[in-house]
């Protein structure tokens, strides 16, 4: 697949996605609404990285990766983990844990997302903070060709713009399962199913 086929891939389930949780409704008390906002943050996320990448601006759309990716998991563990102290915690100081903590909670919790959530912290997680924090493999993808500019493979781009679907879709998912949306839910198993098979 080339990067127009992954953008446009990525622009449809977005579509898809704002279609159907724009103005969901979520259920319980103050915990479900902190972790939802974090879970649509981590959509919003995903969409400004297809906005990103349709203007060419792969460094800021890199960068942003590691962004979603923390929304989605912080909401996960707000939901699932998080005591009532680490709740009113969060609300005054944020989360003194570490990410690698986090999603050893989330998989002991909820284990639906372990492969994807262990893979990604040892696979991708040191690479997303060179991004982000404009270590050296962001700072080498500024030069190619003899000139100074956004030089990123293709592979790289292609590799950014599938895992901000995938990991906007998550969180997706998790807005309808939190609205006790059953059918929303099948229909996201459904469309996570699809998206993953794109070649």
């Amino acid at each position: 697949m080339d990067i127009d086929a992954q953008f446009r891939s990525l622009r449809d389930l977005i579509r898809w996605i704002d279609e159907n949780t724009k103005g969901i409704e979520i259920s319980g008390g103050h915990r479900e609404q902190i972790a939802s906002a974090c879970f649509d943050v981590a959509i919003e996320h995903q969409a400004a990285i297809a906005i990103l990448c349709d203007s060419k601006l792969f460094g800021s759309m890199h960068a942003l990766m590691r962004v979603l990716i923390e929304s989605l998991v912080r909401g996960l563990w707000l939901l699932h983990c998080a005591t009532d102290a680490e709740l009113e915690r969060f609300e005054k100081r944020g989360i003194e844990k570490h990410f690698g903590d986090m999603t050893e909670e989330i998989e002991a919790a909820i284990g639906a997302y372990q492969p994807t959530l262990s893979q990604m912290k040892k696979n991708a997680w040191g690479p997303l903070n060179d991004f982000t924090h404009t270590g050296y493999i962001q700072v080498t993808r500024r030069h190619g060709n003899g000139a100074l500019g956004s030089n990123y493979p293709v592979a790289d781009v292609i590799k950014c713009l599938n895992a901000s679907g995938a990991y906007g879709l998550i969180a997706s998912a998790q807005l309808a399962a939190m609205a006790k949306n059953n059918d929303l839910v099948q229909a996201h198993l459904i469309k996570m199913q699809e998206y993953a098979s794109v070649p």
